[in-house]
């Protein structure tokens, strides 16, 4: 444009040296300026266009990847992130969708904002009442055998010292050749003793054990009789269901999965827990247990709620719970 501009003003001109000399100068000029404003609006359009809290990429990414039987969530939290997985519990059964849970954490993170939470341990919808260990702020908050409809049910009696002995994600504090300190993780049951150099900072119980390998019998998830019939399996562990689950890589990082059911098929779609399994191992998890399923499944991420299992009508089942995961920042 601006070259067609200078041949058109030639044109109307005298050719006389000086008058030519004198358009080219004020044209020189011209453009001269021109260019100076574009670097000037360059120069300010960062500050002018500040990305909004809408628009602000968030600091750990979620996976999403669909399959024909559902969807899987995966948020992967590197181990020098500068975030941290914690449990929490509440007094009465929240949903995720509740603003209740940006608040129920344990002191040291009081006041800190989740960037993500999923549910969590066992629990019994009747009274309230976990079925799952929760340690956190050097206390035992969810304590199972305390909890009437467990350990009173003689149908489950014979099956409580694997249920009190179920695998637990740790978060440790410990010491270093060099003396400093570092957050590390484990998936261990929980009789399991604590590593010398360390200080157990919290717990969560669930289960089963998923990686290295399924423990479903040895934890008294599933249970056969002497014909090799199975008499016991109440959540399903070959079912194809809403499944959540947390594991842990060869680095340290910890995958938090959700599986979800095909909301167009909810009758027949979901993971089993191999299928889970698998999918954390394929993404590099050498220890993962299984979190509360079926309805219990849910995540929360940037102010969205998302839940694993669907009713007939197709709608999103939404259910409290007693305890979630939720990635902090570390300090």
């Amino acid at each position: 444009m601006a070259l067609s501009h200078f041949s058109t003003l030639r044109r109307s001109v005298p050719h006389g040296p000086s008058i030519r000399c004198t358009v080219i100068a004020a044209w020189l000029l011209m453009v001269l300026c021109l260019n100076m404003t574009g670097v000037a609006q360059q120069a300010t359009s960062p500050a002018e266009k500040k990305p909004t809290a809408d628009t602000v990429t968030p600091p750990l990414a979620l996976e999403r990847k669909r399959f024909p039987q559902g969807e899987i969530f995966v948020l992967k939290v590197p181990a020098h992130s500068g975030y941290k997985v914690v449990p929490a519990v509440s007094k009465t059964l929240l949903t995720l969708k509740a603003p209740g849970w940006q608040s129920v954490m344990q002191p040291s993170i009081a006041g800190q904002k989740p960037l993500f939470i999923i549910n969590g341990g066992f629990f019994d919808p009747s009274n309230s009442l976990t079925t799952s260990f929760i340690f956190q702020g050097g206390s035992l908050v969810a304590d199972p055998r305390i909890n009437p409809n467990l350990v009173s049910n003689e149908k489950l009696v014979p099956y409580l010292p694997k249920i009190f002995n179920r695998p637990e994600l740790r978060l440790y504090l410990c010491q270093g050749s060099n003396g400093s300190f570092q957050t590390q993780y484990d998936i261990t049951p929980r009789n399991a003793s604590i590593p010398g150099d360390c200080l157990l900072q919290s717990s969560l119980g669930a289960g089963p054990t998923l990686l290295p390998k399924v423990q479903d019998v040895a934890e008294g998830f599933v249970d056969y009789n002497a014909a090799g019939k199975r008499t016991r399996d109440p959540i399903g562990v070959c079912a194809l269901n809403a499944r959540s689950a947390v594991g842990i890589t060869a680095k340290g990082d910890i995958l938090l999965l959700m599986g979800a059911q095909n909301a167009s098929k909810p009758g027949g779609s979901g993971f089993t827990l191999s299928d889970i399994a698998n999918l954390l191992k394929a993404r590099g998890a050498i220890k993962a247990m299984a979190l509360d399923g079926g309805s219990s499944s849910s995540l929360w991420y940037q102010g969205q709620t998302i839940f694993g299992k669907y009713a007939a009508n197709k709608a999103p089942v939404i259910r409290p719970v007693k305890s979630v995961l939720m990635v902090v920042p570390s300090t």
